[in-house]
């Protein structure tokens, strides 16, 4: 029977099974020795008993071994390699995303300015269909405008230099207030909102300069008039005393007789 287990325990040794052999001697120390068994299954214990040794004492050895043991070989562990990148690799990931944070506000930065021209484009173009009488057609008093401007520069091309810089575009302003004058309106409303806006004061002396302009121009105007009119009365004072004196009827040549009639049937009118 003791043989039976000897050689049952060095069968399970030899075939690989998982277990614990138990050792006990004759001073009553247990010492463990771990042997293949198989894992996860209960075992019983199995007392194996070996013949005494020479100056040792007898012993007891007990195998805890598995009930069943496993038909297939157990498997191996599962090995996970995991991929870690070298120093080279992480910089070249560090400058590839710097690379791309730059380029990302680049283009960033050029969509916000073609945004910026896109806008400033719209403004202008609303802008200048507001300019535009609804009343008043642009052909050909815009073609009469270009001709007047270029007309003379052609003009004061052998001038002086303050002449040719001057000249043409005073000809632009005057022909275009000219063939359109209600754009003009227009033009010049926003001007003076422009100027009244950035350069309030340029526009107090603008204003006036053409007021005090404008009065000079009627005095003159007034002062033509009244001496027109004394001109008149001197020419007419010089008429009738040439027909009192000679009998000739200078006035009824010059045709102010007629004049004298129509005067006088307004002045009873």
């Amino acid at each position: 029977m003791l043989q039976l287990r000897a050689s049952r325990t060095a069968y399970l040794a030899t075939a690989g099974a998982v277990g614990v052999v138990a050792v006990e001697t004759g001073n009553n120390n247990e010492t463990s020795a771990p042997v293949d068994a198989v894992a996860d299954a209960p075992s019983p214990v199995v007392e194996v008993a070996f013949p005494p040794i020479v100056a040792e004492p007898p012993r007891r050895v007990f195998i805890e071994l598995p009930e069943k043991l496993p038909i297939y070989p157990t498997p191996s562990a599962t090995l996970v390699l995991l991929d870690t990148p070298s120093p080279l690799e992480l910089r070249i990931g560090q400058v590839r995303r710097e690379l791309c944070g730059y380029y990302s506000g680049a283009q960033a930065q050029v969509q916000g300015v073609v945004d910026r021209w896109i806008h400033v484009e719209e403004v202008v173009e609303s802008r200048i269909k507001s300019f535009r009488d609804p009343t008043e057609p642009l052909n050909p008093g815009l073609l009469y405008t270009g001709i007047s401007a270029l007309t003379a520069s052609i003009f004061v091309r052998s001038r002086r230099l303050p002449t040719r810089i001057i000249l043409p575009p005073l000809s632009l302003l005057a022909a275009f207030a000219y063939f359109l004058p209600r754009t003009a309106e227009r033009v010049g409303d926003w001007a003076e909102e422009l100027e009244g806006r950035y350069i309030p004061r340029v526009g107090e002396i603008r204003r006036t300069s053409v007021a005090h302009t404008g009065m000079g121009l009627a005095m003159l105007g007034e002062k033509v008039r009244e001496g027109k009119e004394g001109l008149g009365k001197g020419a007419r004072k010089l008429v009738d005393g040439v027909e009192s004196g000679t009998g000739l009827k200078l006035g009824d040549a010059l045709g102010w007789a007629n004049t004298d009639k129509t005067s006088e049937e307004d002045k009873k009118a």
